[in-house]
């Protein structure tokens, strides 16, 4: 990922901005970084190139961008005598939890332990979820102390989506509009919150977005500066806000072609909307890049990006996303079989863990899922397929969890 990043920070082709990616500014807001620190860096930095890059000409002209991004991120601030990084994740995580639970006393606390809580990203997330659960008091403790009314945060994934994970930033006011927070909303108006054409597309207000592109066309097309690193524009906040309408009316704004377009029609793929994926697909998104996803159950969109060239790859990708048991996934012979008419392959190998180079059958024989180990038998997979250390199937099945059927898929595969 480091590479790709430079590769596009330096011009090349912009793989690293099809991943999601909070920025660069927030993901180091509040660390003391003193211009010593970014010098120590870029002398790293130096050595690496000097083992690695064999051009003279290209050491320099990487090392003026990447000059110039170290020192963009330079705080100013000292660095404490026994810590450097600022506040550690179990203080964020327990102030945000103590504002959804509209603990004000507990949070003075911890506020009092810890003032630095109270610079703009982190008092952002807290303020968000604040927002969030309807915190009134809460959002009027954090504005007395000097939080920000307009500084925003990134929406959970759960919200968003996974092609948007961390990257659709929204303010406390378009938090508080979400989920109909009038009391929040109005603190936040007292406080002097602004509209703005991100909160305008992600929630749908097509009066308010209108009257914004009438006055200035070029929002469009507008960079979120909440995200310093991709070009996140209205068009991504309408889409992660399913917001149809909003974004036919942004698109009809747009006069020049948007950098990429593939991240927003993957959010549209994933919530089966044909109503946003047509109008992207117009305007020039590229199917061919949009990637494993359960897009192939779409009746509808599904035929709609093969024609446009939407194809599962062979990189077994497919086979985390519907053969483990990981992070909740069920067996789903549906999903598995869809994949296979899109293009994944029974023999497509997934190198989970660096090495492993096991098939779908493998996973699924782990994971207990006997109806997929029937689709896959059924598409011709290889029960006798090895991995890269030379087990099969059924050797997989030795480490699965005491839940799995056992009898069964022995039964099943050897059958």
């Amino acid at each position: 990922m480091q590479k790709l990043f430079f590769a596009e920070w330096l011009g090349g082709p912009r793989r690293y901005s099809e991943h999601a990616y909070a920025g660069l500014g927030h993901s180091h807001d509040g660390l003391p970084i003193t211009s010593a620190l970014a010098g120590r860096w870029l002398g790293h930095f130096r050595r690496a190139m000097d083992a690695t890059v064999a051009a003279e000409d290209d050491r320099a002209t990487i090392f003026a961008q990447v000059r110039s991004l170290a020192m963009a991120l330079v705080s100013g601030q000292a660095a404490p005598a026994k810590r450097w990084c600022g506040i550690g994740a179990r203080s964020l995580t327990r102030a945000r939890d103590l504002a959804r639970r509209g603990d004000d006393a507990g949070l003075g606390a911890v506020l009092a332990q810890a003032p630095d809580l109270l610079l703009p990203s982190y008092a952002a997330a807290i303020m968000q979820a604040a927002a969030l659960a309807g915190r009134a008091e809460t959002v009027r403790m954090l504005l007395e102390r000097g939080a920000g009314a307009d500084h925003p945060f990134s929406l959970p994934v759960n919200v968003t989506g996974l092609a948007f994970e961390r990257v659709i930033f929204v303010t406390p006011l378009c938090a508080a509009r979400m989920k109909h927070r009038s009391a929040v909303e109005s603190l936040l108006l007292a406080a002097g919150a602004s509209e703005d054409v991100f909160t305008s597309a992600f929630l749908g207000d097509l009066p308010l977005l209108s009257r914004m592109l009438a006055t200035d066309p070029g929002l469009a097309q507008a960079a979120d500066p909440a995200v310093d690193v991709l070009d996140i524009t209205p068009v991504d906040h309408a889409v992660a806000g399913a917001q149809a309408a909003a974004l036919r009316l942004i698109l009809d704004h747009v006069t020049h072609p948007l950098p990429s377009l593939v991240r927003a029609l993957r959010g549209a793929a994933a919530q089966g909307s044909l109503a946003m994926a047509e109008p992207l697909l117009a305007r020039g998104a590229d199917a061919t890049r949009i990637g494993t996803g359960r897009w192939v159950l779409h009746p509808e969109l599904a035929p709609l990006l093969a024609s446009r060239g939407a194809r599962i790859d062979s990189s077994g990708r497919w086979i985390g996303a519907s053969c483990t048991g990981n992070q909740g996934r069920k067996d789903d012979p549906d999903y598995v079989r869809a994949l296979l008419r899109y293009g994944a392959r029974v023999d497509d190998r997934r190198m989970g863990g660096g090495t492993l180079n096991a098939t779908a059958l493998h996973y699924a024989t782990r994971a207990g899922f006997l109806r997929t180990i029937e689709v896959l038998l059924e598409h011709g997979a290889d029960p006798d397929a090895r991995d890269a250390q030379g087990r099969t199937p059924l050797d997989w099945l030795e480490q699965a969890a005491p839940s799995v059927p056992r009898a069964a898929v022995r039964n099943l595969i050897r059958r």
